[in-house]
């Protein structure tokens, strides 16, 4: 059986274990009034990990100084954010290919 490269870590797996990952989750896009955005092909496991970095690092409500008050995101604002952290996570991904290349 053919095997797929993971976009994220690299590796080679089964298609079977593979992932089409939204970098903006589909129901932002569809708040945001945006087309669908970008989408990779991911192993399950850095599927699940940008998940996971998604769960702990994009806020869906925002300090407002003027109010004094947190308020809701907008959709834009979300798919801002979405954005900012899938790149923080790839970068993330890279630093630990390159560290596990040097030992």
């Amino acid at each position: 059986m053919a095997r797929q490269t993971c976009q994220v870590c690299g590796r080679r797996r089964t298609p079977a274990t593979m992932k089409q990952h939204h970098v903006v989750p589909t129901e932002v896009t569809e708040e945001a009034g945006i087309a669908e955005s970008q989408t990779l092909q991911m192993c399950a496991d850095c599927h699940q990990e940008a998940h996971h970095w998604y769960q702990t690092k994009v806020a869906r409500t925002t300090y407002d100084p003027g109010t004094k008050r947190f308020r809701p995101r907008t959709g834009l604002e979300l798919v801002r954010e979405y954005h900012a952290t899938f790149s923080s996570f790839l970068n993330y991904k890279a630093e630990q290919r390159h560290q596990a290349s040097r030992r």
